[in-house]
This record gives C-alpha cells, structure tokens and sequence, in this order.
C-alpha cells in the first residue's frame, strides 16, 4: 500500500546539504512518522475524531508491510487509550519506529532507483542513509509546487506541504521568489476545506508534542 507522504519526504529532506537531515535527527524523524500516519490515514486505517486521531478500520493496519508493525501495533495499543490528542500523537517521536520505517522505505525506494544507500560516520557510530538521486528529489519538488499552486486533487502531496509547513522547512526547498504566492494559494484552499484544517490542527498537535518531548530530553541530559 502507498506511502506517498512518508516517501517523498524523504526525497525532499534527507542528505540536503550533503549531511544526513532525516537519519539522524529527532524533530526530522517524528515528521517522518508523521507523514506515514497520514498515509495510513489517507487508506482508511484512521480517522480524525474532535482533533484526536482514532482507529477507523483496523484490518487496514494489521495487513501492512513488516517493516510498519512497528508502527501499527502503537497505534493499535494507543488510540484506544488515548484521552488527547497529544495522547494519540506521542508516538511520533519513537526511535524504534522511525528507524523501521527509514528501512522499509529505503528498501523500496533503492529498487525504484530514487536512492542510494551510503554509509555516514558520525561521532557514535555508522548509519546507512538514503541519498536521493537529484533528479527524483527535483521531481517530487515540482510536483509539490505544481500541486499546491493548480489546485490538484493529491492528497500526499498536500499531507506533505502541511508537514514541512509546519515545520517551517518550505524556505530550505522553495525558493523565496514563489514561495509567498504558494502559501497565499494554499491559505486560500484552507480556508474552504474543512478536512483540510482538521489535518492541519493534527500537524500542529505533532509541533507540540515534538516540542514537549525535547524539552524532556534537555532536561534529562542537564
């Protein structure tokens, strides 16, 4: 099953700059998980209830690939318990699912040629990354613009402009001449789209509860 959101972001994210962006980083990571729960959202194995994500049809999450039990088991544990929709969101920032689904999708997308797998050193130890080719990044890049500025109906496409929106990352890849007229057309389609908003107000919800969490991390550390 598709995972078009989770995908492209990390076509357009990982190795800018000739650095690991997504790999290794934990606010970039809990986008990513992020962008597959839209995805499995998008299938039908979610639903948005009063700004809280809940279960909709289970069976969708208990046929998906290996590499995203991980995170469908949480979902299944969690949603049912949740009483926030901080609550139904904290696994966002869960290594062990990131890590799961960096793999699967960098199985997938190395057999369809978009990346290629490196080995980064950094000061603890060895990852392989996913370098995307040049040109499938530019590809999903002018794709994002085209359909945030026609209007299209692709729903992974606007899951992934309200993620990097969100995390106020749409300056690293839009250059600064479109960039305000995109976000205008897209205020305007938001505006209008009740669907649109409640997704919007779960991506919010994400910021918060990344933000919590290093908070939590700092303290821990000092």
């Amino acid at each position: 099953m598709a995972l078009t959101t989770a995908e492209d972001y990390l076509l357009v994210t990982e190795h800018i700059g000739q650095k690991p962006v997504l790999r290794t980083r934990f606010t970039t990571q809990a986008y990513f998980v992020f962008g597959a729960v839209l995805d499995l959202l998008q299938q039908g194995g979610l639903r948005i209830v009063d700004g809280r994500l809940a279960l909709a049809e289970s069976e969708i999450l208990t046929t998906q690939p290996q590499f995203l039990k991980p995170l469908c088991d949480r979902l299944l544990t969690d949603l049912p318990k949740a009483e926030t929709a901080e609550d139904s969101l904290k696994l966002v920032t869960s290594w062990t699912i990131a890590n799961a689904l960096y793999d699967g999708i960098m199985a997938k997308l190395q057999k369809q040629g978009d990346v290629t797998p490196q080995v980064f050193q950094n000061n603890l130890k060895p990852h392989v990354i996913a370098v995307p080719q040049p040109a499938s990044r530019q590809r999903v890049l002018d794709e994002l613009i085209a359909t945030i500025r026609e209007r299209q109906d692709n729903p992974g496409l606007v899951n992934l402009w309200l993620i990097l929106a969100q995390q106020d990352a749409l300056h690293w890849l839009i250059s600064d001449r479109e960039l305000p007229s995109l976000e205008a057309v897209f205020a305007d389609r938001l505006a209008t789209n009740s669907g649109l908003k409640a997704t919007q107000q779960l991506a919010a919800t994400v910021g918060a509860v990344i933000q919590a969490k290093k908070f939590w991390m700092d303290s821990w550390l000092s």
